[in-house]
């Protein structure tokens, strides 16, 4: 992977990350590295801390606000691609199936447009360590909520004709002999706590969260696997803890409660179904309706939003957009009301300097 990578285009947060998922990698690959990454490493100070400690302490010292998310990854592939490619989902993972089904996602968790995060880092220990039969590595990375994400807790009741069609999907592949057994997928959808960070509605699009940029922190884990934990210090792991110092909180994220898209008087009807559900929950008042994919897609697609979103970052809490006013109907509509709550918020900050350091170029 790193072969593809040119040494040069490496900012010092990529080259620590590298440098301590594989120690002496990159002086093995990259033996000439430029002279500007060396320069860089000298005047970027990367905060790296090692310590021996048990799951419980790593656990707590995680950011806890709750506008952070957490994923954890077992092995350290993952992190590889993500210190090079300069993003998360990016590298291999663009080669998993196209789908924008969040119930099918929850069910089998292959697929390029949604990403896996946590609000609680607790329930991220079996993604990260555990599956491995000798020496188990892995990492939880720390960010800021994703651009677009949805909660399949939350989808669950507000799009429940998506789960129980899945559900029949299931149910008729077992009935085929083409799958042995069915779940209930209501019920998985009810006990999944993750906050769906979603990557894009078409494959062009790139919603993806930035190393460089929505990374707070990552903990690079070594510890004992299956086999190991009986011989070794029960629940002690030794870490890395790496700190983005170009860390910002994004000023917006937005929340959606189902995938689904479409036009014309069926969706209509659908939508009208799936509104009333949001304001049943009390997820959204009486005067407003909810946001659509194709509203996330519009404002992500749009100049003054992207523009916004790079002058601001939040001071306080991240704000999060799950539903606008129900006469706001076209793009331009959209845009303005958003941009108008955002100019409005007294707890956000000008970006002064941008982080200098952008996606690799691969």
């Amino acid at each position: 992977m790193w072969s593809k990578v040119k040494p040069s285009s490496l900012s010092p947060l990529s080259t620590t990350v590298l440098n301590n998922t594989n120690p002496g990698g990159l002086g093995t690959m990259f033996s000439g590295t430029s002279r500007r990454t060396m320069e860089l490493e000298k005047t970027v100070h990367i905060p790296v801390k090692k310590a021996t400690v048990s799951f419980t302490s790593m656990l707590s010292s995680l950011p806890s606000e709750k506008d952070m998310v957490h994923r954890g990854m077992a092995g350290l592939k993952e992190v590889e691609s993500i210190a090079t490619h300069g993003k998360f989902g990016a590298g291999k993972y663009t080669k998993r199936p196209y789908h924008l089904d969040i119930a099918q996602f929850i069910h089998d968790p292959k697929c390029c447009m949604f990403l896996s995060t946590s609000p609680d880092p607790h329930t991220v220990k079996e993604y990260m360590i555990g599956f491995q039969l000798i020496t188990a590595k892995g990492a939880i990375t720390s960010m800021c909520l994703p651009s677009v994400y949805i909660r399949p807790q939350t989808a669950r009741h507000v799009d429940e004709d998506m789960f129980r069609h899945y559900q029949k999907v299931l149910e008729f592949q077992v009935e085929h002999g083409n799958r042995t057994q069915s779940e209930d997928i209501l019920r998985l959808a009810e006990g999944n706590n993750e906050t769906t960070a979603i990557l894009g509605e078409t494959q062009k699009d790139d919603w993806r969260p930035k190393f460089h940029l929505d990374l707070h922190s990552m903990v690079l884990v070594r510890g004992a696997g299956k086999i190991m934990s009986g011989f070794t210090k029960a629940d002690t792991i030794d870490t890395v803890t790496i700190v983005n110092p170009h860390f910002r909180k994004r000023i917006m994220a937005i929340e959606i409660f189902s995938t689904a898209l479409g036009s014309g008087a069926m969706y209509d009807k659908y939508f009208a179904k799936m509104n009333d559900r949001a304001k049943g929950l009390g997820l959204i008042n009486s005067d407003n309706r909810m946001l659509t994919l194709r509203d996330a897609s519009d404002l992500m697609n749009s100049p003054e939003y992207q523009e916004l979103l790079e002058k601001y970052q939040a001071l306080g809490e991240t704000m999060v957009l799950q539903s606008v006013p129900k006469n706001i109907r076209t793009t331009e509509e959209l845009v303005k009301f958003v941009a108008f709550l955002i100019e409005s918020n007294p707890a956000k900050a000008i970006i002064e300097t941008p982080s200098p350091f952008n996606e690799p170029k691969i």
